[in-house]
């Protein structure tokens, strides 16, 4: 699996889990909170670590080796 594909699925397996989440707060009459919560602070996990670790790969090319 290539590093695009890879990012691309952990975005959208967060997105899932948030939205799911955010369905489950609103249309759920009981325990909407204690199933909501739970999924909606994954998805948000999920897609924070995936923005830091994008943030922090150097771009290719600009490694702290110098070529000779």
């Amino acid at each position: 699996m290539s590093s695009t594909t890879g990012l691309i699925l952990s975005y959208a397996i967060g997105i899932i889990f948030a939205v799911g989440g955010l369905l489950f707060i609103l249309f759920l009459d009981e325990r909407r909170f204690l199933f909501g919560i739970p999924y909606l602070v994954i998805g948000l996990v999920l897609i924070a670590g995936v923005k830091r670790s994008q943030r922090r790969r150097p771009p290719p090319g600009d490694e702290d080796t110098p070529s000779h």
